[in-house]
């Protein structure tokens, strides 16, 4: 079984402008979110904790997240005491904060300032990723996954982004990868294929949206898909999310990355830039001696972790150009012998 793992890079190779990474999504949110005190204030206290690191949207989100969490005790909420260091508080709610009324204005911050703030930022990934890429932009996508079919139709296909990429890609080039869309009356996602962690769909391979997809949305206990409806309670883990999700279907998407993880005969990452520590951890465990390949521009990585030191980097990134030179190193030998094993 190939394995490939497709980060942000993977979309924004097909277009940067629709499909921003997590940098860029940064940039260009809109004045109603840069505006917002709450999270200027987040991110005047991310420059005091690092000042040589570039902010971006993941950074904010868990800050605020930190600060929302109330089981954690005070002292070690490190903004909410920076906030306080800098009579910050006081000025956020517009009034004079003490300790007997530190936890009610808390709530107030949580209830009427954090909440809009991060449904804001959650509007804003829909606008950004909730339209189809242009068919004729995909033609690098399409040549390397129908060569990794050629030489192994149990394709796992894994990524954390919500854009619809990688489905035009597989319709684009008529693979047989399932991807819980079934050609019902009801577009009901068919969350079954997920049921058994790790077990094969008999010949074909299988897209895991680890995160979720802009166009899943919950009704009941069922998620449906390519919905008309721009609202409602969407399917998805938000930018910001790291650690073990807590809810269906996420959790049997990251336990079946872990099984695949486990039996993968090659690994082949496009775009993802290794910051998740929790998906790291789980990436860690690839057999010793399989082959592993990362498509990512040099310059959006800091470092590459420890189990990726032996792997092939195309430090251009994901082009029509590093797909051919990809094909040209790739070791189909080694690979048909492990994948027949």
């Amino acid at each position: 079984m190939i394995l490939v793992f497709v980060g942000a890079g993977g979309s924004a190779a097909v277009d940067p402008e629709q499909y921003p990474t997590t940098v860029e999504f940064f940039k260009r949110l809109p004045p109603e979110i840069t505006g917002d005190r709450l999270f200027q204030l987040v991110c005047e206290f991310l420059r005091t904790q690092r000042r040589d690191e570039q902010i971006d949207i993941e950074k904010v989100l868990w800050t605020l997240g930190d600060f929302e969490d109330n089981s954690k005790p005070f002292f070690s909420n490190s903004m909410l005491r920076w906030m306080t260091t800098e009579n910050q508080l006081g000025q956020l709610v517009g009034s004079r904060v003490d300790t007997a009324n530190v936890s009610e204005v808390l709530s107030d911050i949580c209830g009427n300032q954090l909440k809009p703030l991060r449904e804001r930022i959650n509007a804003q990934v829909h606008q950004f990723y909730d339209k189809l890429p242009d068919e004729g932009k995909l033609s690098a996508w399409v040549k390397l996954l129908q060569k990794l079919e050629e030489l192994d139709p149990v394709l796992e296909i894994f990524t954390t982004n919500y854009d619809r990429v990688l489905e035009a890609v597989i319709r684009r080039a008529g693979m047989r990868v399932a991807t819980g869309r079934e050609a019902k009356a009801v577009r009901m996602l068919n969350t079954n294929l997920w049921d058994n962690p790790g077990k094969r769909l008999g010949d074909r391979g299988r897209l895991t949206k680890l995160h979720g997809s802009v166009d899943w949305k919950r009704e009941n206990d069922y998620i449906v898909y390519d919905t008309a409806e721009a609202t409602g309670d969407r399917a998805i883990l938000y930018p910001g999310f790291k650690g073990d999700p807590e809810e269906e279907p996420f959790i049997k998407f990251h336990n079946h990355l872990r099984s695949a993880v486990r039996e993968a005969k090659a690994a082949i990452f496009i775009g993802f830039a290794f910051r998740d520590r929790y998906i790291n951890l789980i990436l860690s465990h690839f057999p010793s001696g399989i082959q592993k390949y990362v498509f990512s521009k040099d310059d959006s990585l800091s470092d590459l972790p420890s189990f990726l030191t032996d792997c092939w980097h195309f430090k251009e990134g994901f082009t029509r150009e590093t797909v051919e030179d990809f094909i040209q190193r790739l070791d189909v030998e080694s690979l048909i012998d492990r994948t027949a094993q």
